[in-house]
């Protein structure tokens, strides 16, 4: 929920509360519920928050918040699922609340705990902290890096805020420009320090953030999932119901709110295993710690006339659980470019792939609906192996040392994932022998292929664009030596794990880890955390709390990807809670648009021009 921003001048100036008000309004689409801001002129520090309305509707929970005798203040983003069981804990020591909200509970937390605090949040997160009496602003940001979180330093200002965007409604002499080299390089910004404002960094997620009245910001890493991995038993059907157990948990805990909620549902494994989860969870138990009681609506987004429709799917769901459905038809005619163009401000990104203009029309449509809170499949594919790539690097394990079995096993569970039914522009790419032991033989071979492969025809501009920039880098004097420096392989952009620090994976789980962390799902989070708060939408996602994680990465690869299909213990899990036709779906199409089909049609003169 919500947006943040902060500013802390360090040369003695105080903060101009227009330019404050000016920072903070925005970012009205991600809070267009209320707003607030605080200014500590004894520290020339200001804070400010957009609020969206999700607990304690009243005005006890508006912000920034204050608690100790107005010695703490918070600008928070976010949610902390587990705030009850946290409050219940806290009051043992003697903290006193005033309001229903998660946010006084951060702030007690901070005051019992201090940094550790972090640890015992089970949510997504972005706040700062600023304590009047030492002078020290903390900010943290949650395990995975959900929530967004953006800052400048220049030694004379430290200034805050969820989203690019915001950056623009600074004072000039304060107002970035844009790093052109980051433009060029069209790619995954998120898992990386820059950003394509010059000067503004990127807090990335399992981070926090100190900055005291002297001194540069001292940044901490505090979470790494590689030292929090579990136990887990051999036997694979305990696995299966210690996964299962987790999974509800986390759904129901992220079923806590005091307005509706709703689910994107596709009509894939993960959101119908979310929407399902909770009708099971609706079913059962009367005790309801805050459940929304208003949850049944489930939204579709139907790409009609095109091979991406899964409506059909979609429909099974909604009749296994009598939901409320709400479609959003989308034929090919109604994509218009005013459409794109929304979308891709929306989205903070220049990069080589769709721009998410279904996302941001599905989450329109549901706050058109008075729906606030979304509860949806993200980090399934990360965490249990549902991509089309993964089977490739489970073949490599079973390569060497040499296993005949689990090879024609993980070769079976890739053909099915390119069954019929999938769109025409996604054709079968199953592997040969020799294709994995040439990959092994050379470990660059097939990366941008592998990266790219749900998307072929990007795969062919992308090497025609790289093509041309090298050949005019050679012949058009005005390009400056380094101009197109970051476009070349090898840039040292991307934030890596310590090798060191990593536990045995083998080739599958490795792959997972690098995406879950560095690779593909930082930008998902930035992607859709855009695209719904630009709506005022709050996205939840129970495959990303923190225990299904660890639990996850402490599994063997075969218990995620074997018996014929990807994501074996998340379907196996769902035995009796989900319809068998959508539990046995091995085919994947994925919450991609229809790009090639709406470039030939509704926006080829668009794209031409």
């Amino acid at each position: 929920m919500c947006g943040i921003v902060g500013i802390l001048n360090r040369n003695g100036s105080p903060v101009n509360q227009q330019n404050l008000d000016q920072f903070t309004d925005s970012l009205a689409h991600r809070g267009p519920d209320g707003r607030g801001t605080y200014i500590d002129k004894n520290s020339c520090l200001g804070l400010g928050h957009r609020r969206l309305k999700i607990l304690d509707l009243s005005e006890s929970g508006r912000q920034p918040m204050s608690f100790g005798d107005g010695r703490y203040w918070i600008t928070y983003n976010g949610e902390v699922y587990n705030f009850l069981e946290l409050r219940s804990e806290l009051e043992k020591f003697g903290h006193q609340f005033f309001s229903e909200s998660d946010t006084e509970v951060i702030l007690a937390s901070y005051v019992q705990w201090g940094e550790d605090c972090q640890y015992k949040f089970n949510g997504m997160w972005a706040f700062a902290i600023w304590d009047t009496e030492d002078r020290k602003l903390f900010i943290s940001r949650d395990r995975f890096g959900v929530k967004p979180l953006y800052y400048l330093y220049d030694e004379k200002h430290f200034i805050f805020a969820s989203e690019l965007k915001a950056f623009m409604a600074l004072p000039p002499g304060l107002k970035p420009d844009f790093d052109l080299r980051m433009v060029a390089l069209m790619s995954n910004l998120e898992s990386v320090e820059k950003t394509l404002l010059n000067g503004v960094k990127i807090l990335n997620g399992g981070h926090s953030l100190i900055l005291r009245e002297s001194g540069s910001p001292n940044i901490k890493k505090w979470w790494d999932t590689c030292e929090h991995l579990v136990d887990v038993p051999v036997p694979f059907v305990e696995q299966v119901a210690q996964y299962k157990e987790i999974f509800y948990d986390a759904c129901k805990i992220r079923m806590r709110s005091d307005v509706p909620i709703g689910t994107a549902l596709s009509g894939g494994v993960d959101s119908s295993a979310v929407h399902c989860t909770m009708a099971d969870i609706s079913s059962g138990s009367s005790n309801n710690m805050r459940r929304a009681t208003d949850w049944q609506r489930a939204f579709m987004l139907n790409f009609t006339d095109t091979s991406h429709s899964e409506k059909n799917y979609a429909e099974k769901v909604i009749s296994h659980t009598g939901a409320t459905p709400i479609y959003k038809e989308l034929p090919i005619s109604s994509i218009t470019p005013e459409m794109l163009m929304s979308s891709i401000f929306s989205l903070e990104a220049i990069q080589n792939c769709e721009p998410h203009i279904g996302p941001w029309l599905i989450y329109k449509e549901m706050k058109k609906h008075g729906v606030s809170v979304s509860i949806d499949g993200h980090g399934g594919d990360e965490t249990v192996s549902g991509y089309h790539h993964h089977p490739k690097h489970a073949l490599k394990d079973a390569l060497w040392p040499w296993q005949l079995r689990r090879w024609n096993e993980v070769q079976s569970v890739l053909r099915g994932l390119y069954s019929t039914g999938l769109p025409s522009a996604v054709t079968p790419a199953v592997p040969t022998h020799l294709e994995i032991i040439k990959d092994i033989v050379s470990p660059n071979a097939g990366r941008i292929t592998q990266m790219l492969q749900p998307f072929p025809e990007m795969y062919s501009l992308i090497r025609t664009a790289y093509r041309w920039l090298r050949s005019m880098k050679k012949n058009m004097s005005y390009f400056a030596k380094d101009d197109w420096l970051l476009t070349l392989p090898g840039s040292p952009l991307g934030l890596k794990p310590e090798r060191n620090k990593m536990p045995h994976f083998d080739n599958l789980n490795s792959a997972l880890y690098h995406e879950f962390h560095y690779g593909c799902l930082p930008t998902f989070h930035r992607n859709y955390d855009r695209q719904s708060m630009s709506h005022g939408v709050e996205i939840r996602a129970p495959f990303l709390d923190w225990r299904l994680v660890t639990y996850a990465f402490s599994l063997p690869s075969n218990a995620k990807l074997g018996g014929g299909y990807t994501k074996r213990i998340l379907r196996e899990s769902m035995h009796g809670v989900l319809p068998d036709s959508i539990r046995n779906r091995k085919n994947k199409i994925g919450f991609a648009s229809p790009m090639v089909e709406w470039y030939q049609n509704s926006l080829k003169d668009f794209v031409l021009d």
